[in-house]
């Protein structure tokens, strides 16, 4: 097995440089704006792509501080994305949060 290491590509931008008033709201339509603004632009992909628990909590680990979350969680849900990390959920969680608004 294979261990992921974290170590950003580029440096995070601090959350007070992201001007996220020129974004639409999140799950207001199908942008996708917000992904040049994601803490994930400074990970391999594989990062949110893991093949096990361990890489679940890595993934959300950054996932936890981007200021785009909202906006990646909504975008995986509404698109139905089934695989990966997107706004620090995982395929799983985003199958029960989908269950749980159904159910609301």
């Amino acid at each position: 097995m294979k261990n992921l290491t974290l170590s950003p590509v580029t440096s995070i931008t601090p959350r007070e440089t992201v001007n996220l008033d020129a974004i639409p709201a999140a799950g207001s339509s199908r942008s996708t704006e917000w992904m040049s603004l994601g803490n994930c632009r400074n990970f391999a992909p594989e990062v949110f792509f893991p093949s096990d628990g361990a890489g679940v909590e890595k993934a959300r680990k950054i996932c936890a501080t981007c200021p785009v979350k909202e906006h990646c969680l909504e975008y995986a849900v509404s698109e139905q994305i089934e695989h990966g990390v997107w706004g620090g959920m995982s395929e799983r969680a985003r199958r029960r949060l989908k269950s749980f608004r159904r159910a609301s």
